[in-house]
């Protein structure tokens, strides 16, 4: 800024602005240009502090204003100056529109979204994705799953008579209180129900990714993703349905994107909706989502809220129609949904996964899989209580190539095995791992169960050592890390290719036992990605 002057303010102006109106005529451009030469001039004095940070602007504007009427004035051409400045100002702004929808627009034609609103590309969502934030969202007098309890006390004193003195007086009595808070912006379903939201198309074409957000929940039920249409009198129309996402959803909750077969056309304007269908044994998945206002619309309006829900036990197939008549709109909560085109252009990109445990608890990213429990002290993933057992957790979202590798830096290493776990389903029933003590680490298969050693070696493996393993095509790898260098360990080739693999093996994840009063060692700095 330092550099810049009066004379270079008023060449940027030449060169950046008033080029812009070089078909205006010659007098009228002559004042233009000399106006915003003050004006430049002016500008760059107040920022470099020569005039303290203050510009005269209405002086300035006026001496423009009358300068460019005796310009007008003079000029035989008057309409005709003013018809070609329009053209101009026209002609550039359809110029900025073209640079503003370069920058803005980067798939199909369709405006990015910005971040608070969704975060995906050109998703349609149901309601804005910053409004799922973590305040208090519901407050009970009594009990309820997953809710806090804030306990305190309060003293009354009471008028009440005392035999010891003859006389009424004032004595203190304690009363304890107790309310239950969530600050969890997710709201509880009922199994054999659809919970749907609307959606208002903003552009004309397909719509090829639906997006949710489950809720963890013990074992959960089925869960199918519907979309559909709003069709003119009011009925709903089935024109796609997922196959059952539960064996695809760990524990934990995550943002679930779904990619759709073909194609469902949707027109600008046209309401469409994505419904989440539970049903069959087990435990309904919460929804993260917001509560309505509850506001009432005029009798005509339809749909009269953004959400309803329907009941229906057996699973639903595209081309079903829903009656209006059967759809409820009495629910106030809206679930956070979305339709899109796809979200990536070509190949899935490569997918990094970190944790370094530095919150003090077990993240929300990693999802139990285990009976028993593990927890974070100071900085590091370790066993929970004095429980016998294996502690396994994998991360909510799974890698996108079968490629992967998962690196760890094994703290207070063991007797007993702490391991890195890559390659798994998303149940965590079978799965690759590298398990680590303080004196050997082994390769090993988990099939439902079952530890098999694939391969194994002795080493002594001290607290702090990084420890990494991949697996590229059928070729699983062990390395250390030993002075800033990666040394192979243990090199295992599947020559049968028996060991799974594919889309429906590509979570990772980390885990230790307790055994016999002794801990497995702790993890640290977890990483996991495509390779």
């Amino acid at each position: 800024m330092a550099a810049m002057n009066a004379e270079s303010a008023r060449a940027a102006v030449d060169a950046d602005i008033a080029g812009g109106f070089a078909g205006i005529p010659e007098k009228l451009a002559n004042v233009v240009r000399a106006g915003m030469h003050e004006f430049a001039a002016q500008l760059c004095e107040a920022v470099t502090g020569i005039t303290g940070g203050l510009i005269d602007l209405r002086g300035w504007a006026t001496a423009l204003r009358a300068k460019a009427e005796q310009a007008l004035q003079e000029s035989t051409t008057a309409k005709a100056i003013a018809d070609s400045a329009v053209t101009t100002v026209e002609d550039n702004t359809e110029a900025i529109r073209a640079t503003g929808a370069r920058v803005q627009v980067v798939l199909d034609g369709l405006p990015i979204r910005p971040y608070w609103e969704t975060m995906n590309l050109t998703e349609e969502p149901s309601f804005p994705r910053t409004m799922l934030h973590q305040r208090i969202r519901d407050i009970s007098n009594t009990a309820r799953p997953g809710y806090t309890q804030h306990n305190w006390s309060t003293i009354e004193y009471v008028y009440v008579w005392n035999p010891g003195t003859g006389q009424y007086e004032y004595q203190p009595q304690t009363q304890h209180h107790a309310i239950w808070t969530t600050s969890t912006p997710a709201y509880a379903t009922v199994s054999g129900t659809v919970e749907l939201a609307f959606i208002r198309c903003r552009y004309n074409g397909g719509r090829k990714i639906v997006t949710y957000l489950p809720e963890a929940v013990a074992n959960p039920c089925e869960l199918y993703v519907l979309v559909g249409r709003v069709l003119a009198d009011g009925n709903l129309r089935i024109e796609w349905v997922s196959d059952d996402q539960t064996p695809l959803i760990t524990g934990s909750r995550s943002e679930r994107s779904v990619e759709l077969a073909e194609e469902v056309v949707f027109e600008v304007g046209e309401t469409a909706f994505v419904g989440i269908h539970q049903r069959g044994t087990g435990n309904p998945r919460p929804l993260l989502g917001v509560a309505d206002a509850g506001v009432t619309r005029q009798a005509t309006a339809w749909p009269p809220r953004g959400n309803a829900r329907f009941t229906i036990a057996s699973t639903i197939t595209a081309g079903t129609t829903i009656a209006a008549g059967t759809l409820d709109f009495t629910s106030l909560d809206v679930p956070y949904v979305a339709l899109s085109k796809s979200l990536i252009v070509g190949d899935a990109p490569k997918r990094v996964l970190y944790e370094d445990f530095q919150h003090g608890s077990i993240p929300q990213a990693f999802a139990r899989m285990s009976s028993v429990e593990a927890t974070v002290v100071n900085g590091v993933f370790v066993v929970s209580g004095g429980a016998d057992g294996a502690r396994r957790y994998l991360n909510a979202q799974p890698l996108n190539y079968d490629d992967q590798r998962v690196t760890g830096t094994v703290i207070g290493p063991s007797a007993r095995h702490a391991w890195l776990m890559l390659r798994s389903a998303p149940d965590n029933r079978y799965f690759v791992s590298a398990n680590v003590t303080q004196s050997a680490i082994g390769l090993y298969r988990y099939s439902d169960g079952t530890w098999t050693a694939l391969s194994s070696t002795d080493i002594t493996v001290a607290s702090g050592t990084a420890v990494r393993l991949s697996a590229v095509g059928d070729v699983f790898t062990v390395q250390c890390r030993t002075e800033g260098s990666w040394i192979d360990v243990l090199t295992y080739t599947d020559t049968d290719s028996t060991l799974p693999k594919g889309s429906d093996y590509r979570y990772t994840g980390l885990g230790t036992e307790r055994s016999a009063w002794i801990n497995g060692g702790g993890w640290d700095d977890w990483k996991a990605q495509d390779l």
